[in-house]
Order: C-alpha cells, then structure tokens, then sequence
C-alpha cells in the first residue's frame, strides 16, 4: 500500500507533465529563441542554485527532526525499562512496592501508545508538555519503596534518577513532535517548483522525445521531493513513520510481567 502511495501520484505527475511537453512542442517558438538560450541558461544557473539551498535546507531539517524524535521516543523506552530492571536490586519483602511501580510505568506506556501518541499524531493542534498523570503516578509509587539497606537505598537512587530521565525525554518528544515547517518556507518551495516546471515546459526545444523527457524527469523528481519532506515532516504517519512497534513489545512484557508477578504472589 505505501508503494501504490508513492507511486501513483509520480505516475500521474509524469503523465501531465508529458502530456504538456508534447502539446508545448513546436509552439512554444518565436523569433530569437535560439539567442534566448543563453538568457535561459543563466535564470537556470542562479534559480536552480537558489531552489536547491532551499529543498536540501527543508529536507535536512525534517531529516534531523526525524530522526531526533525517533532517538528520544528509544531512549525514553530505555529509561522506562531501566526502571523496571532496578527494581530487581530490591529486597524480597518490598514485592508489594515493586508490582505498584510496574504497574505504574505499564500505565504510562499504554497512555503513550493508546493517547499521546494520537495526540503527536494531529498536525492541527500543540500537544501540552506538562507532566501527565500517569507519570506522577510512577513517581509517587517509587515512595512506596522503602529504602533500608544500601542495596535499596542504590536502586532506589537510581529508580529516581530515571524517572527525571523520564519526564526530560518526554518533554523533549513532546516539543519535537510539536514542530512543524514554517508555512512560508513551504510556500516558497512549491512557488520556485512551480517556477522551475513551467521555465523547463517554455524552454524551446525543437525535438518532443527530448522535451518530455526532460520535463518528466524534473517535474517527477520535484514530486517526490516534496512527498518527501512532506512525509518526514509528519512523523507519526505516512510511507516514512516513527515505528510504534517497540512500544507494544514493552507493553505487552510489562502485562506479562504483572500478570506472572501477580500469579506467584
């Protein structure tokens, strides 16, 4: 399916772009257009120089956005397990405080996968960043661990110290997936795409063959640069997309973890 996406749309770009090569063929002439070329040489040297700052400055901030977010949302899964790995270092006795707090960060993964992940998800409207509830419950179910030894007491430090780590990370993945490219740079790249199209369908050329070639070629790859940064610009859906599949595998090991925890208890 993500192919017939891709492909479709360049397809049907390709046909209208050749349909207008071969129309424009032959009557687009006038007297002087072979001296114009050179005039048309140099609009292409300094407009096409121009167009390409534009499209690899658009394209690699989305890129680094991406795969920013795509960081944050591994490591933020990496601190929630590291708190769940702590909790090993805890005596037999606090068996009761260790099935809270893992029920608690299971809580707080299923509401990231089930609510905020749909929330990141809307282009149309800022996800708030402050702290949710199901992180404040994992905070307040580390008080239940009652640190008397040093081994309790370390990993008591350390459950804490991942916690912050926690909420860091998750504010970081809330500010970049609220992100977006300015409207203004948007518009300004498909104005000089549009720009560029229409010189190449102007350009006097005598031979049609050359003439489609040439303006399919260009109008297709303008095309798919746009899906391009389009898509990476929204992250959470489309052909290039932040992969949710790690998030369930937690989730279901926290289930299965509880559920054994519980089942031996």
């Amino acid at each position: 399916m993500k192919i017939i996406r891709t492909v479709v749309p360049l397809a049907i770009s390709g046909l209208l772009a050749g349909w207008m090569a071969v129309v424009l063929t032959g009557r687009v002439q006038y007297a002087g257009i072979v001296e114009d070329l050179s005039s048309w040489n140099f609009f292409f040297n300094v407009f096409g120089v121009v167009y390409a700052i534009v499209a690899g400055f658009l394209l690699l901030t989305v890129l680094n956005r991406y795969s920013a977010l795509s960081r944050v949302i591994e490591d933020e899964l990496n601190a929630v397990e590291s708190i769940r790995d702590f909790l090993v270092y805890l005596r037999d006795d606090q068996h009761e405080a260790s099935t809270r707090m893992k029920r608690a960060l299971a809580r707080y993964v299923r509401s990231l996968s089930e609510n905020e992940w749909g929330q990141m998800s809307d282009p149309s409207a800022a996800m708030n960043s402050d702290t949710s509830e199901e992180l404040y419950e994992v905070m307040r179910s580390g008080k239940a661990i009652q640190a008397d030894g040093s081994a309790d007491r370390i990993a008591l430090t350390a459950i804490v110290e991942n916690v912050s780590e926690v909420t860091k990370l998750r504010t970081r993945r809330i500010a970049l997936s609220n992100e977006r490219l300015p409207s203004r740079l948007k518009m300004l790249m498909v104005f000089m795409s549009v720009v560029l199209a229409v010189a190449f369908a102007l350009l006097g050329v005598r031979g049609a063959p050359i003439h489609v070639f040439i303006l399919v070629t260009l109008v297709v790859s303008i095309h798919l640069l746009y899906m391009i940064i389009e898509d990476l610009n929204h992250p959470f859906y489309g052909v290039w997309n932040v992969a949710k599949d790690p998030l369930e595998r937690l989730l279901a090991r926290f289930q299965a973890e509880i559920g054994t925890s519980e089942g031996s208890a």
